[in-house]
């Protein structure tokens, strides 16, 4: 999931003067700045509002192609979603319902046509993932899996490293990347204290790993980070005659690259400030193991959502043919897709009682000490899951990213734009590993600034039609976007758990942007050659 969070201050956000207390009718006073960024910031709508003006009346008074008359109207939409994205002048949520006004507006496409787009099955998909997620958070089961995976590593300072890696690699592949980052900063806080001074390049090492093995574990699964979710969204759009993409597909082709890149972010760590160094890391691991004693035995309620994990793993990877085997949604029901999967397992987490509202009998089987429903600063709630917890912790405005993305997917084909842009792209000589090279570097830096939501947004379609044009796998090319717009290791902005980490205050931009760049480099050259 990548979702970026607001970066810039808003005009509200600005301390104004008030009117004078006597009530009269004065003019209010000048906003008062701060600094220059504060000014430059306070302007900002009013600028983007006229750039976005201009977009429209350049754009409207050139003809791009006689053949595909829409497409100087679609470009103009492209353009000023983009603009609109880039600054993140309003936050993506509302920009992201632009091209449903604007393409209207211009004649592009229906309203009715858009609307289909917008909420689709891929929705579905993720607001499964989010429910399993938060069950996992609410009932401290990822806490769980992080003590035990690092309890089990032993005492090598590499050999813990991977612990922690792995725990936030596998976590990030079902749960929010920026939750598992969050939920994992206190063990390794409680891992670093006991370290000296002199380690504190180590110290730096390992909490940059922790940031980007949540990113790296999010490319593995359709539901591991927005991108994954948007590409899905577009492979219906550009195909929609096609099935739907196989769950159990994406992530025999996605996971293999998320293993290549995490193997090669601990040995690069472990090589540069594990085995070169001089002196050795000496390292007690009984902090962690007396974490894991705290906890205490597994509870009811977590043995609940594990189980349902585990099935509704099972029930996604199983659904689609795979080799000989047909799948068993051709036996039960053909109808069904991912997200009505992903329901189909999650909703009943709402009817199931907590621990501490079964019968004695039960509970006197269990053992009491797994049925005390206990959270940390509330009653012992009714269910699994409740309304009340879901809404607080779900990221509603993903959704309408993903809508968003989906609409401007549709409306830059619809229009002939990204055919347009297709023959253009098609005369860049170099052959598929040169394209798939340049694709690469230009989305990875596209991505350090810009949200990989709208990253994945913008690039996909275009990049799809300008493969198939050029006689190469467009699905193929759209899948690689959708990884690249996942490498965004250098910068704090880049991504939520890069400021996770950052806001430890513990790494500095220069670090994290000199190891973040060298890694960016890493993941383009195994993607391309991927």
């Amino acid at each position: 999931m990548t979702f970026a969070d607001e970066k810039m201050m808003h005009p509200e956000d600005i301390e104004v003067e008030q009117f004078s207390e006597a009530g009269k009718s004065e003019a209010p006073a000048e906003p008062k700045y701060d600094t220059v960024m504060d000014k430059l910031a306070y302007h900002k709508k009013g600028v983007v509002v006229l750039l976005s003006a201009l977009i429209l009346i350049i754009c409207l008074s050139v003809d791009l192609d006689e053949q595909r008359p829409l497409a100087s109207r679609g470009l103009a939409v492209l353009l000023i979603v983009a603009l609109w994205w880039l600054t993140e002048v309003l936050p993506l949520t509302v920009s992201s319902l632009f091209p449903i006004v604007l393409y209207p507006l211009l004649a592009v496409a229906t309203p009715g046509a858009l609307a289909s787009k917008f909420f689709g099955g891929t929705s579905f998909l993720f607001i499964g993932g989010f429910i399993i997620g938060l069950a996992i958070e609410r009932w401290g089961l990822h806490i769980r899996i992080i003590c035990f995976v690092v309890c089990n590593t032993g005492k090598r300072p590499e050999a813990l490293l991977a612990g922690f890696m792995i725990a936030v690699w596998a976590l990030s592949m079902w749960i929010s990347n920026t939750a598992t980052a969050v939920c994992m900063m206190p063990v390794v806080h409680s891992f670093l204290k006991q370290l000296p001074d002199e380690y504190a390049s180590f110290k730096s090492a390992v909490l940059l790993a922790v940031g980007w093995s949540a990113s790296i574990g999010g490319i593995a699964t359709p539901v591991g980070t927005p991108t994954n979710g948007i590409f899905l969204d577009q492979y219906q759009v550009l195909w929609p005659d096609a099935p739907e993409f196989p769950f159990a597909k994406f992530v025999f082709i996605a996971l293999p690259l998320s293993v290549i890149l995490i193997f090669l972010l601990w040995f690069s760590i472990s090589a540069y400030f594990v085995w070169l160094r001089k002196e050795k890391i000496v390292i007690d691991t009984e902090v962690f193991h007396s974490m894991r004693r705290e906890l205490g035995p597994m509870t009811y309620e977590q043995i609940v959502v594990t189980i349902d994990l585990v099935i509704l793993v099972l029930l996604w990877f199983t659904a689609a043919p795979i080799g000989d085997f047909s799948g068993w949604k051709v036996h039960v029901a053909e109808n069904l897709n991912s997200g009505s999967i992903g329901l189909l397992v999650t909703l009943p987490l709402f009817i199931v009682p907590c621990g501490s509202q079964l019968p004695k009998i039960v509970k006197k089987y269990l053992g009491e000490s797994r049925c005390g429903s206990k959270i940390e600063g509330k009653k012992p709630p009714m269910h699994i899951l409740d309304w009340d917890s879901v809404k607080g912790g779900f990221s509603w405005e993903i959704l309408f990213v993903f809508g968003g993305g989906a609409m401007l997917a549709y409306g830059t084909v619809a229009s002939g734009l990204a055919g347009w842009i297709a023959e253009q792209l098609s005369e860049v000589g170099g052959g598929e590993f040169g394209f798939v090279l340049i694709v690469s570097c230009v989305v990875c830096m596209v991505t350090e600034v810009v949200s990989n939501t709208s990253t994945m947004s913008i690039f996909g379609a275009i990049i799809a039609a300008t493969a198939s044009l050029k006689g190469f796998n467009g699905v193929q090319m759209m899948m690689g976007v959708c990884f690249t717009a996942s490498f965004c290791f250098m910068l704090p902005t880049a991504t939520p758990p890069n400021m996770v980490v950052y806001a430890t205050g513990l790494i500095k931009v220069r670090e994290m942007a000199k190891m973040g760049a060298l890694l960016d480099l890493i993941a383009i050259f195994v993607g391309t050659c991927y």
